[in-house]
């Protein structure tokens, strides 16, 4: 016998207090509101299709008063009875008003926006994109472009900040404030709503943090040792053993491919496309790279990426590989993570090498000077820049 349900009232609804977790009041027959942490809302409405449970979203309360949220149920019930699944129906319909009245949802228009950056490098890209479809589009991706208002844009970017991210906060809502003005250009819609905030009064100043790093010998010598032993994955571990000979950034050593070494003329050639700088990047080779390459030749020469995935040799290995490892290894966080070892050559180089500042800062791919000047010092810096490398390889074979 189905459990009997008292209806809601208008008096229980406007009494009904957040808690600290999400929790339901039912209206029975499927409707319900839940009330979340916040204090907001939401009407849904439960059924079953294909012997499958659906809930569908109705709106807020009090936008949506008891009264219509129990005319919208009947609707919904007689679709259910019809053997319609109205999920489905309500896309239909949203799609077939979209293309009819040339609406541009949000997510459309910022795919759109991505896809013309070619000046930027790849690996800027994908993090791009990978901070839209998770932190922007559950939330502004379905709504046309020209209906987004500026205290939606503001709860999206404090959900990043509320989760500690503070400088990913103030770069979202930047890359967000550059999709509407690409919108305004291109006349998809006549306001940019960012231009009547101020995100400084929005969001916490960012604190600038610097990676951490080890740049003792003795604590040098025994990261080189943990890493040397490493019995994870064969692939991490090769490229922990390259991290600190190369300092290149994370992305550009997950992301290398063979068509880029040259192990005849002793150089790695990283293309402009993957360089955050978005000029080629050379990084002179020593024997002690190039024996790693060579091993590694030997195991992944026919894949696309030298230190690839160990579920697919047609993937790089992810983020999050090589620092897990450190972590495997005792090293916390806050102790060391890979971009460290940029900070742990520019440290000991600029303390105890007589290198140039200018020569040091281009083989970390630092821009310094004006275009002009970075162009002929790319090329003036060469002879300096493989001596530097040698010099820092034989500093950590040393160690």
């Amino acid at each position: 016998m189905a459990r009997q349900v008292t209806p809601l009232t208008a008096i229980k609804l406007q009494s009904a207090k957040p808690k600290d977790k999400e929790y339901k009041l039912s209206d029975g027959q499927g409707l319900y509101i839940l009330i979340k942490p916040s204090g907001g809302r939401l009407w849904r409405f439960k059924y079953r299709y294909n012997n499958k449970e659906k809930v569908i979203a109705i709106g807020k309360y009090p936008e949506v008063s008891l009264s219509s949220a129990r005319k919208t149920r009947m609707l919904l019930r007689e679709e259910v009875a019809a053997g319609l699944n109205p999920i489905e129906t309500i896309r239909a319909s949203k799609e077939e008003h979209i293309a009819e009245e040339n609406i541009y949802l949000f997510k459309q228009v910022s795919t759109d926006y991505l896809n013309k950056r070619k000046e930027l490098a790849e690996s800027y890209m994908v993090k791009l994109r990978a901070t839209f479809k998770n932190d922007v589009y559950p939330f502004l991706g379905t709504i046309p472009i020209t209906e987004i208002k500026p205290k939606e844009i503001i709860e999206t970017i404090k959900r990043v900040e509320d989760r500690g991210a503070i400088e990913g906060a103030h770069r979202l809502y930047t890359q967000i404030n550059k999709v509407f003005k690409y919108a305004v250009s291109n006349q998809i819609c006549e306001r940019n709503p960012c231009s009547e905030l101020d995100k400084n009064e929005i969001l916490k100043s960012p604190i600038k943090r610097h990676y951490p790093t080890i740049t003792d010998s003795n604590g040098i010598k025994v990261l080189l040792e943990s890493i040397k032993a490493y019995s994870g994955d064969y692939t991490t571990r090769m490229a922990l053993l390259l991290a600190p000979h190369v300092f290149l950034r994370p992305y550009n050593i997950r992301y290398a491919e063979w068509n880029e070494i040259d192990l005849n003329e002793k150089v790695w050639r990283i293309p402009a496309t993957k360089m955050k700088t978005k000029q080629e990047h050379l990084v002179p080779l020593t024997d002690s790279t190039i024996n790693i390459f060579k091993e590694m030749l030997i195991y992944s020469g026919e894949a696309k990426y030298i230190f690839h995935s160990l579920k697919s040799r047609t993937s790089p290995m992810s983020d999050a590989t090589m620092n897990n490892a450190l972590r495997r290894m005792g090293y916390s966080k806050e102790e060391l993570v890979v971009h460290g070892f940029r900070a742990m050559f520019s440290t000991i180089a600029h303390e105890k090498s007589n290198f140039k500042h200018e020569v040091i800062e281009t083989q970390l791919a630092h821009s310094t000077g004006s275009r002009v000047s970075q162009a002929y010092n790319r090329a003036q810096y060469l002879n300096e820049r493989k001596e530097i490398m040698q010099w820092w390889s034989n500093y950590l074979t040393s160690l």
